[in-house]
């Protein structure tokens, strides 16, 4: 019987996409990433130093004897489908996404593995961005799904975010921006040093970190939203006369948790009172002023009910 068996010698960045007869072997890359509805068999991960994975570790990969072996000076692989079993040799850090293997995973030798059985609620190609490789970058707007990166330092922006996402990040150095106003975030990681920059009108949930250091940078929720009439805006409405003004200042001290309703809050203003006598826009002498403003922040306070709106929609409800 003739030997059919393929030794390939490659330099530099590889990827699986099918036309490598399995069961396939890589042989000593750097970073291998794994993605969804790619490995058609058994897939079998041996002496890694890292894996992290949302796939189940069930220790039943049982790949046969290579048809191709791939071998060199390989840096990092990208498994986008193979069409069979596959087997990864000494590789230094492993990331597989979810549903990724159809048939049986083990990784006997791995030094540290982060996994977690977590699943995402779409296909990749369902996601408003959906990434593969290393410094890709994307962008979205008015989103419906989320986004999907699978690889290394992704640049990714969603804007105008309205609608509920999920954000599901495979891989390091992932840095994804989203804005937008009324929308809840979910967030998978699968590895390391991802960051997640969050607008302050959003609301972020790490449903799963199978992995280290990922982090979500949320802007806080500006204060200034809050104050529906400012102590200089009062002050210049009242004119002349004895008026009484009501208006909001920011508080003054740095509380994290809010007197009025207890919740953790980024921005807390104060209302006040008073009642003064005001020449030209300024108060010459004050009659009465309350001495135990209330308190409210971003989840209690009524203006901040419509704090998802732009300026242009407020005016046009209030209308």
């Amino acid at each position: 019987m003739a030997n059919n068996r393929t030794q390939t010698t490659y330099s530099g960045d590889i990827t699986l996409n099918g036309s490598n007869r399995p069961p396939v072997e890589l042989r000593d890359p750097a970073d291998v990433f794994v993605a969804s509805d790619s490995v058609g068999g058994d897939f079998d991960v041996r002496n890694a130093e890292y894996v992290f994975t949302h796939h189940a570790v069930d220790g039943d990969g049982d790949v046969a004897d290579a048809e191709t072996t791939i071998r060199g000076d390989i840096e990092d692989g990208y498994v986008e489908r193979a069409d069979g079993d596959v087997r990864i040799i000494d590789a230094e850090d492993v990331f597989i996404a979810a549903d990724a293997v159809d048939g049986g995973f083990s990784a006997p030798g791995a030094e540290n593995v982060y996994s977690d059985g977590v699943s995402p609620t779409a296909t990749p190609d369902e996601y408003d961005v959906s990434t593969l490789g290393w410094q890709q970058s994307g962008s979205a707007s008015d989103p419906s799904v989320g986004v999907y990166a699978v690889g290394m330092e992704h640049e990714i922006e969603v804007t105008g975010a309205r609608t509920d996402l999920e954000l599901y990040l495979v891989g390091h150095g992932h840095d994804v921006t989203v804005t937008g106003r009324s929308a809840d975030l979910s967030v998978h990681f699968v590895g390391y040093d991802n960051t997640v920059h969050v607008g302050p009108y959003l609301t972020t949930d790490v449903v799963s970190d199978a992995g280290f250091d990922n982090e979500i940078d949320a802007e806080p929720y500006p204060t200034e939203d809050l104050i529906e009439m400012s102590r200089s805006e009062a002050y210049s409405n009242a004119g002349f006369g004895r008026r009484k003004v009501t208006f909001q200042v920011p508080a003054d001290d740095d509380e994290e948790w809010c007197p009025n309703c207890g919740a953790a809050a980024d921005a807390i203003i104060e209302r006040h009172q008073m009642e003064a006598f005001f020449l030209f826009g300024r108060p010459v002498r004050t009659y009465d002023r309350s001495t135990n403003p209330a308190r409210e922040c971003e989840h209690c306070s009524p203006n901040a009910v419509h704090a998802e709106l732009s300026p242009e929609e407020r005016r046009s409800v209030l209308d």
